[in-house]
């Protein structure tokens, strides 16, 4: 890639940054499908991510000017020429800088920043000693710079390995609900319409629907929005976070649950049929490639057949096409 080219993917970089603090679901799929047109992408992006929080101590000492009106800096422009302009063609460092500095003008009251992956990605946080968070591939978390013990799952899965600490309890948002840990390692998913928690090490307090409900090691809860309750399963405590080693472990969960955990892991979207849907499926599946061929390869095992379609796989009952 040129220098005028990377630039540019680094300027590109800088809006998905910036957009993607209040995107939709439609901003996040073009995300995704710019990540997926360049390997290089993705290492910009986690630059200008990772400049951002770099430039977090040195906030307090930054002053953001901003002109009166628009009349003013459209005055300015045409004197001094664009302010802004040269660092989409330089590259390097200072464009990096200058980048971090525009991502950063709008936080500046502002102490909570997101962190994404991109679908087949994952990514590692660690929060303060201790306390780390394991993001999953098409995952995307709030945190926040003035309150390490906070987190808020926006979409997609992660592996939490939290330090206790009696008097500041790490707590957890998604959809609504708050998990609160007790010392532990919990793995916790937002699909569509439903919350998962599974508990690897220790306790948490999962509180949903005017209910706080203490799940220990080796227990699970399932709530779905169409429920009255949550409802509270056992859970293998080697298959908690096991993605992480590409294991994905089973024990009777549906088809579509399993078509979403491997469209997060492999960096495809599957979509499961309605006749498949809701069947269940009980077994570990070892993960060994991306794409097609895995796909391929997981047919005999869960007795389906994978469909390319305009937006990724259809999952369909084996031999639908017959």
């Amino acid at each position: 890639m040129t220098s005028e080219a990377q630039g540019s993917a680094r300027a590109r970089a800088i809006e998905w940054h910036i957009r993607l603090r209040h995107g939709d679901d439609a901003a996040w799929e073009a995300f995704a499908q710019w990540l997926a047109e360049d390997p290089i992408h993705a290492a910009l992006y986690d630059e200008i991510e990772q400049a951002d929080l770099a430039l977090e101590p040195l906030l307090p000492a930054v002053i953001f000017r901003e002109a009166a009106n628009d009349a003013d800096i459209d005055d300015h422009d045409q004197r001094q020429g664009p302010r802004w302009r040269w660092w989409g063609l330089g590259g390097g460092a200072a464009a990096a800088a200058v980048a971090a500095m525009l991502v950063l003008a709008p936080q500046a009251t502002n102490s909570r920043y997101e962190v994404a992956t991109g679908p087949g990605q994952r990514r590692t946080i660690s929060l303060e000693a201790g306390t780390q968070v394991t993001l999953n591939g098409a995952t995307r978390m709030r945190f926040d710079r003035k309150d390490r013990r906070f987190a808020s799952l926006e979409a997609g899965e992660a592996l939490f390995q939290v330090q206790h600490d009696g008097a500041r309890p790490f707590t957890l948002e998604v959809a609504g609900r708050r998990v609160v840990d007790v010392g532990t390692v919990f793995n916790v998913v937002r699909d569509a319409g439903a919350v998962r928690v599974a508990v690897a090490e220790g306790k948490v307090l999962y509180e949903a629907k005017g209910r706080t409900i203490a799940l220990d090691a080796g227990q699970a809860v399932f709530d779905s929005s169409l429920a009255e309750a949550p409802r509270v399963t056992r859970a293998a405590i080697g298959a908690v976070g096991a993605w992480q080693k590409g294991r994905l472990v089973y024990s009777g969960e549906p088809l579509s649950q399993v078509a979403a955990d491997l469209g997060r892991t492999l960096g495809v979207r599957i979509t499961p049929a309605p006749d498949v849907a809701d069947r269940p499926f009980s077994g570990t599946i070892a993960l060994r490639g991306t794409g097609a061929d895995e796909l391929e390869r997981l047919t005999p095992a869960l007795n389906v057949t994978f469909k390319p379609d305009a937006g990724g796989w259809t999952m369909t009952a084996a031999g639908a096409e017959r």
